[in-house]
């Protein structure tokens, strides 16, 4: 698809990212704002700020979260960047007037590139959101660079053209592709083999693209295989990272994947249950709002044994009593986006006087009352989850 008829109208795929940064940009400022330092929301590929169709993209999509956050007054200054080389002038026209937007006409990486050698970051906290139209531009080093600057916080939301990628990759290496294999939306822009080495971070692509050229892999098995060597590479920037892949139906190779990485337990749980939510509505859509059975369409087919007991996977994350935000984390690091934290807490709920203890610290509200509350991102009480002692499973 040619990126002059990208803005003609919102597609599905552009409406589950946008989606994704609305429901995620709320609470992230209401809960960052708390710090009482400045923060930063960079959207490094602008476009247009509004689809031909009337439809906001997201710069208005920003532009509408940070307002409704400075209408509380004792928020923290909040900036507004937006980067556009091609579509300046028609971005400059969908802005509203506001003093805290500041639009950028220009290259991301000459922009990018300034800002790193550039910018004092003075404590402040920083939201990028990268959202290119191809991948030649989106070097990892960028990342690598950004986290190691003295921001408060650092929170990344990227869309990665996985498949675009492996197929520049298959076209440098000179392996043949069937048409099947190929994404719908691609565009030839990276030169040199080296140069998709900087964006992925490393040369492990090559060995996967090997094993796919060798016909021991099929693509969308190379997809998976690059995605999970990218988060894994990713999480040398940032302690937590996730992802979910977007997709035009169940079946097919996804068309990107929307990639999030913070150092933050919050911000983790967070977009964990956004893509979650986002995952289920696209699951409903495309499944025409039958539901199966059993579940079996889940964003990582790896973890589709976890589906079927999922209370045994949650047991054996049990070791010595965990707080509650502790134990959510380490299943996301297992299990990624697969599950939501309420379906997590749901089953422990199931799990409670049978295979764990649950207490809560302090025990009792202000009022006197017995706790009972499962909310994990409150600070004024603890949740702790232990195996019960002497619990046996049921041998039938």
């Amino acid at each position: 698809m040619p990126i002059h008829s990208f803005f003609e109208k919102k597609r599905t795929w552009s409406r589950i990212k946008d989606e994704l940064l609305k429901a995620y940009l709320a609470p992230y400022l209401a809960k960052v704002s708390k710090t009482h330092k400045p923060i930063i929301v960079a959207d490094c590929f602008a476009g247009k700020g509004r689809f031909d169709d009337g439809e906001p993209g997201s710069p208005l999509i920003i532009t509408e979260a940070i307002s409704s956050q400075l209408s509380d007054l004792s928020s923290p200054e909040i900036k507004a960047i937006f980067i556009e080389k091609k579509y300046f002038r028609e971005l400059k026209t969908n802005l509203p007037a506001y003093h805290w937007i500041n639009a950028l006409e220009g290259d991301y990486q000459d922009r990018i590139e300034y800002f790193i050698r550039n910018y004092n970051p003075r404590q402040r906290n920083l939201f990028l959101y990268v959202d290119p139209y191809g991948i030649k531009n989106v070097l990892f080093s960028y990342f690598e660079a950004i986290a190691k600057k003295q921001f408060r916080t650092v929170e990344l939301l990227l869309n990665l053209n996985s498949l675009g990628f492996l197929r520049e990759g298959c076209r440098l290496l000179k392996y043949p592709v069937s048409e099947h294999d190929l994404p719908d939306v691609y565009e030839h822009d990276v030169i040199t083999v080296e140069r998709l080495d900087e964006i992925a971070g490393g040369q492990y692509w090559r060995e996967i693209l090997k094993e796919f050229y060798s016909h021991r892999l099929k693509m969308q098995e190379a997809e998976e295989q690059f995605i999970t060597k990218y988060c894994d590479r990713l999480r040398q920037v940032f302690r937590y990272v996730i992802n979910i892949p977007i997709k035009t139906n169940l079946d097919n190779i996804p068309k990107y994947r929307m990639v999030f990485g913070t150092n933050h337990e919050d911000g983790l749980l967070l977009m964990v249950d956004n893509m979650n939510n986002r995952w289920a509505s696209f699951r409903e859509e495309a499944r025409d709002r039958q539901s199966p059975l059993f579940e079996c369409d889940l964003p990582d087919p790896n973890h589709l044994q976890a589906a079927w007991n999922i209370e045994e996977n949650i047991l054996s994350f049990i070791n010595d009593e965990v707080e509650l935000k502790e134990l959510l984390v380490r299943l996301v690091e297992a299990f990624g986006i697969s599950f939501s934290t309420r379906q997590y807490k749901e089953a422990l709920k199931k799990m409670k006087g049978n295979q764990v203890d649950v207490r809560w610290y302090p025990p009792e509200t202000p009022t006197g009352k017995p706790r009972s509350s499962w909310d994990h991102t409150t600070n004024d009480f603890k949740i702790m989850i232990s195996r019960r002692s002497g619990w046996q499973p049921s041998l039938l």
